[in-house]
């Protein structure tokens, strides 16, 4: 019999939109009394939980719609909750403001007539008008993504480019100066600008819109600006904030993980929650993830655990080359569909062999940098499996581009691909089976990373980890060599010596059959 009792069950039966939830998904999406910090682990149900939260506010009379705002970081996740919510709300969901920090950020402060979001095309060619003559060797791109990271990283970004406090060289800030007559010259405003708009208009009071309930999803990648358009927003509102430090893998952006632990200081009586049951992953992924990311410091939330059956060990590949490597994937992944060759079927003595278990859109393999997962993409079509290539250029302002989707034709009557991504464009996805290549060290971590920087890489590896729900391959190439991918010098991820060794099994490279002696005429 259930421990839970018969009054429970009846309050249940009375909002479904609980029903099913764990006793801490309830506690979070129940709780309305202050802010919240909720720490939810990869395949946690963090999105059920956040959805639920929102519904239980309407469907109690606590709020109504249209005083809820919930603030995603890309506008797929801000799709995803709409439909989810829809299926709860029906037509009420079109009443709550469900977006980015952009599009939150145009509705508290709207851009006049006179003025308009400048595109990529045109922001490049202002500040590559304003470098002129100025001394810097930097491209305009790179200027661009430098000026998000600084307008990101400081709310008073303006005081500071007047007083020259930016952490820039002065042919920078001289750059940045020109650049922002510019902007005010062709009646344009940079993509960041919206959200350092949107914050005076908070401070001055001037904001055209107020929220009694606020909900701010992955916030382990929030930048200094948008944490203070946070708090800001927080001076009126309820505000629950959920994410996953351990996650926090876009430091290069302005996001970094102490801003997910300054939530407790910047809301005094800030309920704290954890969401560890992972529904996603085997026990196997899943604690060979955790004993991976108990490595780095600072951690408060408890080890994630497993709600899924036993399932296989993860495989350790060590190759001879990335051309083995990339060969070997593509032996692998034929025989995890069951063949897609006549060669293939003479390989079933494989362990990973399940008979066809799996479609391509079930695989995936993962990258520290895009040149090796351009160099396995390549593999993959030349021996005709198909496969999508997510572009991994970035807009120049440092706000992700939309994906311009490489693919390969397959060869059959089939819309399934295998995904080919970096660990970072891998965020937010899950696969069957996930295959992390080219796990060298001196791909990751890298050489001479710092201790912070380090542990970043380790939460990357960890990201790739929880991606997997049944199987994980892990690879790396082991003897000095150059190929079209990379350079290797021998030593594997020091982050595989983290791994339990008890949860791996070893499948070094096959040997190599020495041909048959061809037979001379004389």
């Amino acid at each position: 019999m259930s421990d839970e009792p018969s009054q429970g069950r009846a309050h249940l039966d009375d909002k479904p939109w609980l029903a099913g939830l764990s006793e801490a998904q309830r506690q979070v999406a129940s709780y309305r009394s202050g802010p919240q910090l909720v720490t939810a682990g990869p395949g946690s149900g963090k999105t059920r939980t956040l959805c639920a939260w929102i519904v239980e506010l309407i469907r109690s009379a606590a709020a109504r719609p249209d005083e809820i705002l919930a603030v995603t970081f890309t506008r797929r996740a801000a799709a995803e909750l709409h439909e989810r919510l829809s299926g709860l709300l029906g037509a009420q969901t079109d009443q709550l403001l469900i977006g980015t920090f952009h599009r939150l950020a145009l509705r508290l402060a709207p851009l006049p007539p006179t003025l308009r979001v400048g595109d990529e095309s045109e922001r490049l060619q202002l500040i590559e008008q304003a470098s002129v003559g100025s001394g810097t060797r930097k491209s305009p791109s790179s200027l661009l993504s430098l000026l998000s990271l600084r307008k990101g990283q400081y709310p008073d970004y303006r005081e500071r480019l007047q007083s020259g406090e930016l952490l820039l060289s002065a042919e920078e800030v001289q750059v940045f100066r020109r650049y922002e007559q510019l902007l005010a010259e062709h009646g344009l405003v940079d993509l960041d600008d919206l959200l350092l708009r949107a914050l005076v208009a908070l401070n001055e009071g001037s904001a055209c819109r107020a929220f009694r309930f606020v909900a701010v999803d992955e916030y382990q990648d929030v930048s200094a600006t948008q944490r203070a358009l946070v708090v800001r927003l927080g001076q009126s509102a309820t505000v629950l904030a959920i994410g996953d430090p351990d996650q926090a893998i876009y430091a290069f952006r302005g996001g970094e993980v102490r801003h997910f632990r300054g939530f407790v200081d910047d809301f005094p009586g800030t309920a704290s929650r954890f969401l560890i049951e992972n529904h996603r992953s085997t026990p196997q992924i899943v604690m060979a993830a955790a004993a991976v990311i108990a490595r780095n410091s600072q951690r408060t939330a408890p080890p994630p655990r497993s709600q899924l059956p036993t399932g296989s060990s993860l495989l350790l590949w060590r190759n001879a080359s990335g051309f083995g490597e990339a060969q070997r994937l593509v032996r692998e992944i034929e025989c995890l569909i069951g063949g897609t060759s006549l060669l293939s079927h003479d390989r079933r003595q494989t362990a990973s062999w399940r008979a066809g278990a799996y479609g391509f859109a079930d695989v995936a393999i993962l990258t520290r940098n895009v040149a090796r997962a351009d160099a396995i993409a390549s593999a993959l079509g030349e021996a005709g499996l198909p496969y999508s290539r997510p572009s991994q250029a970035r807009r120049p302002s440092g706000q992700p581009s939309q994906p311009a989707i490489e693919r390969c034709e397959p060869m059959y009557e089939s819309d399934q691909r295998i995904a080919v991504l970096t660990l970072h464009g891998a965020k937010g996805l899950e696969f069957a089976v996930v295959f992390l290549a080219g796990l060298e060290a001196t791909q990751l971590p890298g050489p001479g990373r710092s201790d912070e920087e380090r542990e970043e890489e380790r939460r990357l590896f960890y990201v790739g980890m929880t991606r997997a729900k049944e199987l994980l391959y892990l690879s790396y190439v082991e003897s000095p060599t150059t190929d079209s991918a990379a350079r290797f010098d021998g030593a594997p991820s020091p982050f595989l010596g983290e791994v339990p060794i008890e949860l791996m099994t070893a499948d070094p490279a096959p040997k190599q059959r020495r041909p048959k002696p061809q037979l001379r005429l004389f």
